[in-house]
């Protein structure tokens, strides 16, 4: 009598590629999260930067020509010496521009070293991993 084959056996072939299918399409699925996470944090990144950049330059044209013309008028209002004029006008726009890199720092201070997907990627690449490889025992 001829030995029927087991239904069982011959579906197990199948059963894998689509595993192995749905799992490649998982794993392309979260790259394209993790890329799109990765340039909205690069976009935070820029804005943080920027504003950085902003504070900086607005600190040194402030210091440059504003700094003359405070001096001055600190001199003709108080009749002190003029380095203490120009020290007192210096420190004012240093301490604006100060308050401006720390704000932009402070957006900076929240950027995530990686993506959330990152950790969903790792989980669902462990459970692939348990499934597909033989229990000891």
């Amino acid at each position: 009598m001829a030995k029927r084959p087991d239904p069982d056996r011959e579906d197990l072939p199948a059963l894998l590629g689509d595993i192995a299918r749905d799992a490649r399409g998982l794993l392309g699925q979260q790259f394209e999260l993790f890329k799109a996470e990765v340039r909205e944090e690069l976009a935070r990144a820029g804005g943080g930067a920027g504003m950085i950049a902003a504070g900086g330059g607005l600190a040194a044209a402030g210091g440059l020509l504003t700094g003359f013309l405070l001096a001055h008028l600190i001199r003709s209002a108080t009749n002190l010496p003029m380095w203490a004029c120009y020290g007192l006008a210096a420190g004012g726009l240093g301490a604006a521009g100060a308050g401006l890199v720390l704000t932009g720092a402070n957006r900076l201070a929240g950027l995530k070293p990686l993506p959330e997907t990152t950790a969903a990627l790792g989980e669902n690449l462990e459970w692939l991993r348990d499934r597909l490889t033989p229990a000891a025992g």
